[in-house]
């Protein structure tokens, strides 16, 4: 029975009692529609609509379209009316005929039926009454099924397949693969999937909702000078990073923004190129141009290991001297990846050292550098919910959160994280071409919406020797082409987001602390996170590290 229980809103008696009696009365190697409604191309016509109360098919039998007319039943010929009870209604027969008809000429569209000739009648149920007679020349007793067939329903099917099919030869059974291509046709089951791309956009659109929610907070300091600001990745510190910047850059202040990463850096310098009186720069950028400024040091000199760590942080406070202060207030991004003794030399830029506002955002789990923290005295504020990342993504990130205090995640629920595994770099490339087609092809994700992030330097990378991988290749420019995807090093793209990140080349020797780097590579991905992977037990040995 298609469908398997009668659709509650059946309103007509006659059917609901005709479907019970059906599934009830023929053997399983039947097949009944109830209810079918289909369309018929037609390129000269246009298209015409065609339906039938009832479809029953058989393998070996064929096919039978039923009409159904429910209580009295009453012809005037004289005026050629039919009608149920006191009102008027269309002729059963030719309303049985034309839809068998149409249902032949739909078949005919596919190749199965094309060259077949099909037994394929069309009949009329009246299952309230009794007919005894002939009821028109086109309305042969053969075709009416009454209340008392109801009870012997295969026998009638027998006998009504019959008339219509008679002694013809030329007929061909339906057969097996005939009946299935009639369920399919008839009674398809399908299930259209959105696609990943429109997911992605409507999560977008929900993430920077709540992330707008999150100034809520910014409002509560705005009497605070300085704040120490944590959480965990997503939960909005550089949004509200930026947003402090744009609030102070409108008061008339002047506002430093910097940060380690100079890829961020450079990311929040686009976001902040309209807004005036907020100067962006990675910590060590900003420390060469004031030293060079202040002809501490040339072009040519050459730099040791410790000079970016020690040496620079203490020429950029004779800078600070010879130059004089620029800003009246200093934020801090990513602020866990500084040295203790970077913060006095930054905060000799302010006019005020001791009272300019000073805003730090960190987050101890994403300290890569192992650095020792914010030394600033600054009042503590923690944010507890993340953002950024769909819950299913959040979930595989707070494995590898190290705190007290679980974040909640409170966006949108997304799509499973993917994890895959490899052997060899061969079978890492077919990998990573396979999932590169599925997500722009399939699931319609432009490629500037993808990153390709790895644990390891381009030195020691196997990514930048794999070459095409079909109609992509991996380029170290963000959105540089229509069939580039952009790829970097976790510690570059940190502080930085995207879509879809696919984190991949983890394996025992990509990290120390691998840990630590898949906190920090899965929180990248907004909406959707594929991880590749030499052995998934790596990830679980990482969490109980």
């Amino acid at each position: 029975m298609y469908p398997a229980q009668l659709r509650p809103d059946t309103k007509s008696p006659a059917e609901r009692k005709l479907y019970q009696a059906l599934a009830a009365g023929l053997p399983n190697d039947f097949y009944v529609f109830h209810s079918v409604s289909w369309q018929v191309p037609d390129v000269r016509r246009g298209a015409t609509d065609g339906e039938a109360d009832f479809i029953v098919a058989h393998a070996q039998l064929g096919v039978l379209v039923i009409e159904v007319k429910g209580g009295q039943i009453r012809y005037d010929g004289a005026a050629g009316q039919w009608y149920s009870g006191e009102f008027p209604i269309q002729d059963p027969f030719e309303q049985a005929k034309t839809n068998k008809y149409s249902l032949l000429r739909l078949l005919k569209e596919h190749p199965f039926w094309k060259e077949r000739w099909l037994s394929i009648g069309h009949t009329v149920a009246f299952p309230d009454i009794v007919v005894t007679q002939r009821l028109r020349l086109d309305a042969p007793r053969e075709i009416v099924l009454d209340t008392r067939e109801l009870t012997n329903l295969q026998s009638w099917v027998q006998a009504a397949t019959a008339y219509w099919r008679g002694q013809a030869q030329a007929f061909e059974s339906l057969g097996e693969q005939g009946v299935r291509l009639l369920v399919d046709l008839l009674s398809p089951s399908w299930d259209l999937q959105l696609r990943l791309g429109a997911i992605i956009q409507a999560e977008q659109e929900e993430i920077q909702r709540l992330t707008e929610e999150q100034f809520y907070i910014l409002d509560l300091l705005g009497r605070t000078r300085r704040a120490a600001i944590g959480g965990c990745a997503g939960s909005g510190k550089t949004t509200l990073a930026v947003e402090k910047a744009i609030r102070l850059a409108r008061q008339g202040t002047r506002v430093l923004l910097t940060c380690y990463n100079r890829f961020l850096a450079e990311y929040l310098a686009r976001s902040l190129e309209p807004v005036s009186g907020v100067e962006v720069a990675s910590f060590h950028k900003l420390a060469l141009d004031w030293c060079r400024r202040a002809g501490l040091i040339s072009d040519r000199v050459s730099f040791d290991s410790t000079f970016f760590t020690d040496t620079l942080p203490d020429m950029l406070v004779q800078a600070a001297d010879r130059l004089g202060a620029s800003y009246d207030a200093l934020i801090v991004d990513e602020s866990q990846d500084f040295h203790a003794n970077w913060w006095l030399p930054l905060q000799c830029l302010l006019h005020d050292p001791d009272q300019g506002f000073l805003y730090a955002f960190y987050d101890d789990n994403q300290n890569l550098y192992r650095q020792e923290g914010i030394a600033a005295e600054l009042a503590p504020f923690s944010l507890t919910r993340n953002l950024r990342n769909t819950r299913a993504i959040h979930r595989t990130v707070a494995q590898f959160y190290r705190s007290e205090a679980k974040p909640e995640a409170v966006g949108p629920e997304g799509r499973p994280v993917e994890i895959y595994t490899y052997t060899e770099t061969a079978e890492l490339k077919r990998l990573l071409k396979r999932t590169l087609h599925r997500l722009v092809v399939e699931e319609d994700i432009a490629p500037e919406d993808i990153v390709v992030l790895t644990p390891r330097s381009d030195q020691r990378s196997a990514l930048w020797g794999l070459g095409s991988l079909g109609n992509f290749r991996l380029t170290d420019q963000w959105a540089a082409g229509a069939a580039d995807i952009y790829c970097t090093t976790v510690h570059s793209f940190k502080g930085l987001e995207s879509p879809v990140i696919i984190l991949t080349e983890i394996d025992q020797e990509a990290s120390a602390d691998l840990a630590r780097v898949l906190y920090v590579g899965c929180s990248r991905a907004r909406s959707h996170l594929v991880i590749l992977a030499t052995d998934r037990d790596l990830l679980t040995t990482s969490i109980t590290r």
